[in-house]
């Protein structure tokens, strides 16, 4: 069934419409602004650490060139001259401008760094920090010619990076056959306070420096943990030398940006949560939904109230001219509303009160016209009868069947005593099926060759029906079914209440009949009466449906028994049946 929209529904969707582009272009802008602002973000933080790593790198390469400087030192040259020997007071001397010049190299860099000195011939060390000692182990292990990471767990308080350069070159050879060896260091608490300055420029994330392998270094504290997970993610990735990535970690989405030192071959990582840059956006869209969310139950209030004020009233009324339109006349509109529906109401009211008055004082008019119709239908039906039967007890005396004859004479003289009472149009079925016993009797006289029983329940027995209700069924059974047929006839009449109905049934084992029969008997019983139609079966129909309207009359089907059935059938309970259909 088509749906048609209302006049409510409409506003409903129109409203509807008029929010949906609203959310939808707010959508995308706040979708575009986050990217932007996220891109912007990433290249800005970019910048920043790539600036910031070239100044790593700017120190690191000064603190290289101290190296150097050292190992070309005139005294260290002569400290370490293998084939010169030097006497205490030389050496003590040259220490001494060692240890002075390797403090003024010291202060030059902004990182507090160490610098040492070691010479193997002689098994001494030189260092601006008093604590260095000569290690011999620790000499032969140190083979890179860069910067090396030593972890807080092998040797000093913490972990500290260091280079090496030895004077004069060897190749493939120890540095403990060297003339002198110059150790630069500096400890990795110089760039955990250079991360803290570089932090305090912005407090929105923080940072640390990485290399896959290492533990990273960073500040010990709340964001330790995260360092540590974002780590182990970048473990796991090819790193460019800079880029920028987004890591989800639990429900918390990162901006990570990173740049690797060219002089270290370690990442400075910055990290930042996107929940925090966001936030101002993310405030302000949900500003938005809120005053959205509130305009909607404004709407949706507003809804309500015209529902209630218009809508419903409507529908009430709708529905009432529904009820007089399928034929509830005694409906009325008990709803009260305080607008101007409540006049449309009360004139309605009115209106279906006078309706139904009007057709109460037709239907009192038609019962009557519907009792003048079954006393004419009845007498229609007696002239049939007493035609057929007159014609019978006039064959019996042409035959010289006198007892026949009176039997008929006698049997026709009850009958009609019985459907000359026209005062009153309504029988028994059981005084109806003693008729129909008398007249099976008489036929039964005349033919003598058919059989014919009646099982009905006592109970029906009493029910009240028109009279000559069943009579012209099983006369037709007479006349269409056991006379036309050569062999000896059978009549069965049974009674039964089945599906809220009455049924009275009539078999005949006459001539079958065809499927083009039964419609045919079915069209003529809902064509107006004429002379080709007869008037038996019509009437009997016609009768049943003036006293129980529509629900009952009469339906033939092919008989078990060879010929036809015709069934009577009216509701039990007629009262019920013509409330609910009204």
């Amino acid at each position: 069934m088509h749906h048609r929209w209302n006049t409510f529904s409409k506003m409903v969707v129109l409203i509807a419409l008029l929010i949906l582009p609203l959310v939808l272009i707010y959508g995308y802008s706040n979708a575009v602004s986050v990217n932007t602002i996220r891109q912007e973000l990433q290249e800005k933080n970019l910048n920043r650490l790539s600036f910031f790593t070239s100044q790593v790198d700017t120190i690191i390469d000064q603190l290289s060139i101290m190296s150097i400087i050292v190992s070309k030192d005139s005294s260290v040259l002569k400290l370490g001259e293998s084939d010169r020997l030097l006497d205490s007071y030389e050496q003590v001397q040259a220490q001494e401008d060692i240890v002075q010049k390797l403090g003024l190299l010291s202060v030059t860099s902004s990182w507090r760094n160490t610098i040492i000195v070691y010479l193997p011939r002689t098994k001494q060390s030189i260092s601006n920090d008093y604590f260095s000692s000569y290690d011999e182990e620790y000499l032969r292990a140190q083979t890179a010619k860069s910067w090396t990471y030593h972890s807080a767990g092998s040797k000093g308080a913490g972990g500290y990076f260091s280079k090496v350069l030895f004077s004069p070159l060897l190749v493939n050879r120890s540095l403990l056959e060297a003339d002198a060896v110059v150790e630069v260091r500096f400890s990795e608490s110089n760039m955990i306070r250079m991360l803290s300055d570089y932090k305090n420029e912005d407090r929105s994330g923080s940072s640390f420096f990485y290399r896959k392998g290492d533990d990273p270094i960073g500040e010990q504290g709340p964001t330790r943990a995260t360092t540590e997970e974002i780590a182990g993610y970048l473990d796991g990735q090819t790193l460019d030398d800079a880029g920028y990535r987004t890591i989800d970690i639990g429900e918390d989405h990162y901006l990570v940006s990173y740049a690797k030192s060219a002089s270290l071959g370690w990442y400075a990582i910055d990290y930042l949560p996107l929940k925090q840059v966001l936030q101002p956006i993310v405030k302000s869209r949900n500003l938005f939904y809120g005053a959205l969310a509130l305009i909607l139950l404004f709407g949706l209030i507003a809804t309500l109230v015209l529902y209630k004020q218009l809508r419903k009233p409507i529908m009430l009324l709708v529905r009432g001219v529904q009820k007089i339109q399928t034929g509830s006349y005694s409906h009325r509109l008990s709803y009260r509303p305080k607008n101007e529906f409540e006049f449309l109401f009360a004139k309605f009211n009115e209106m279906t009160e006078e309706i139904q008055r009007l057709l109460e004082k037709v239907y009192v008019e038609n019962i009557r016209f519907r009792e003048a119709k079954l006393k004419h239908l009845q007498s229609q039906i007696s002239p049939h009868f007493l035609s057929n039967s007159l014609f019978f007890a006039k064959n019996m005396i042409a035959v010289d069947d006198k007892q026949a004859a009176t039997d008929m004479i006698m049997n026709l003289a009850d009958y009609f005593r019985y459907i000359t009472k026209l005062e009153h149009t309504m029988t028994t079925l059981g005084e109806e099926l003693a008729l129909i016993e008398n007249y099976l009797t008489i036929q039964n006289l005349r033919i003598q060759r058919f059989h014919y029983e009646i099982e009905v329940p006592e109970a029906m027995k009493e029910l009240q029906i028109p009279r000559l209700l069943i009579q012209p069924i099983v006369e037709n059974a007479i006349v269409h079914g056991v006379e036309k047929s050569e062999k000896y006839g059978i009549i069965l009449i049974s009674g039964e209440e089945r599906d809220g109905e009455y049924r009275v049934t009539i078999d005949d084992n006459g001539q079958g009949v065809t499927e083009e029969t039964v419609r045919s008997l079915r069209q003529r019983i809902a064509e107006p009466l004429d002379q080709e139609n007869g008037c038996g079966v019509w009437n009997v129909h016609q009768r049943l449906s003036y006293q129980y309207d529509t629900q009952a009359g009469l339906t033939f089907e092919p008989s078990s028994l060879g010929g036809l059935r015709v069934v009577v059938h009216w509701p039990s309970d007629p009262l019920r049946q013509t409330e609910e259909e009204g």
